[in-house]
């Protein structure tokens, strides 16, 4: 097996640095390690000499694309057979590819899987919830809810990653999310058990999910999307049809209680829609939800809507 680890990369050049070392730091050396500059606004330069002093090659996007994106320069530019992610912010433990790899020698006919994490919050360790505990196997009705896979504790063979067309970079935010709904209905996500081998870690005043409000109007875009794709069998479109009601009741009550009164309508009828009765004919309403997605919320714009 050859590894290639993809850090994407926007600012944070201290915590760029941390996660560099530690890709440099395993056990079990990657072949290849790229990290890919998102058009960052601050100097990376002294994160960038460390890297490359190391080998890693540095690619660069002139402006931000989002992580997206940036991901999937990173997997281009890379030659080897398996990718490995990284995220700036969070670190591998030395073991980590070395018992990855391990049990994927182990499990050849599993594709992708992932490892068990760490979470710290400003320097901190805090629990996991056991609703994200992370299990071998099917996570495809779990992954309707929340993220199941955590993208810097993941490996997949490149060829899963060329059939699955990567990550959609429509998304700027929950764009793991949106592979993950993809990937974990066909296939078997392992999960290489034991210690946790990644530390996520949060609490810094950049993370999406804190920059960015109510991250369930772009999973619902995504749901609404899988709906229609024409993949899903009767039983799983009904399972779908029930979270987004779920999510858009959800986001229906946080956008009035913010003033956001159009966004609050439409998410309130979303709810009660029959999406049954659309058939494959959900282009409208994936459209609105773009919409009303992309629209800033008052927490973006520092208004109230009228």
């Amino acid at each position: 097996m050859n590894v290639a680890a993809i850090i994407p990369a926007y600012n944070r050049p201290e915590l760029l640095e941390r996660a560099i070392r530690s890709v440099l730091a395993q056990a079990r050396a990657a072949d290849e390690v790229i990290v890919i500059d998102d058009g960052s606004e601050c100097d990376l330069s002294r994160a960038r000499s460390f890297a490359t002093a190391g080998g890693v090659k540095w690619v660069e996007h002139a402006h931000n694309k989002g992580v997206a994106a940036a991901r999937n320069t990173g997997v281009k530019a890379s030659s080897a057979d398996w990718i490995a992610f990284l995220d700036s912010d969070d670190e591998w433990h030395p073991e980590k590819l070395e018992r990855q790899v391990a049990w994927h020698m182990e499990n050849p006919e599993v594709a992708i899987s992932q490892t068990r994490e760490r979470w710290t919050r400003a320097g901190r360790s805090v629990g996991k919830p056991a609703h994200w505990e992370p299990h071998d196997g099917n996570l495809w009705e779990p992954s309707l809810m929340r993220c199941m896979i955590s993208p810097s504790c993941l490996m997949m063979r490149r060829d899963l990653w060329a059939t699955s067309g990567g990550f959609d970079p429509r998304f700027r935010v929950c764009e793991d999310y949106v592979l993950w709904i993809k990937l974990s209905r066909e296939n078997r996500i392992g999960l290489v058990d034991g210690e946790p081998t990644v530390t996520k870690n949060s609490g810094h005043c950049d993370q999406l999910s804190f920059t960015t409000p109510a991250l369930d109007r772009f999973r619902i875009v995504a749901l609404l999307e899988h709906f229609s794709s024409g993949r899903l069998s009767a039983d799983e479109r009904s399972k779908v049809e029930e979270v987004i009601r779920e999510k858009s009741r959800i986001v229906a009550s946080g956008a009035a209680k913010r003033g956001e009164v159009g966004r609050a309508k439409f998410y309130a009828k979303l709810s009660k829609a029959d999406l049954t009765g659309y058939g494959q004919a959900l282009d409208p309403v994936v459209s609105e939800a773009w919409e009303a997605a992309l629209a800033p919320s008052c927490q973006e714009s520092g208004g109230v809507e009228r």
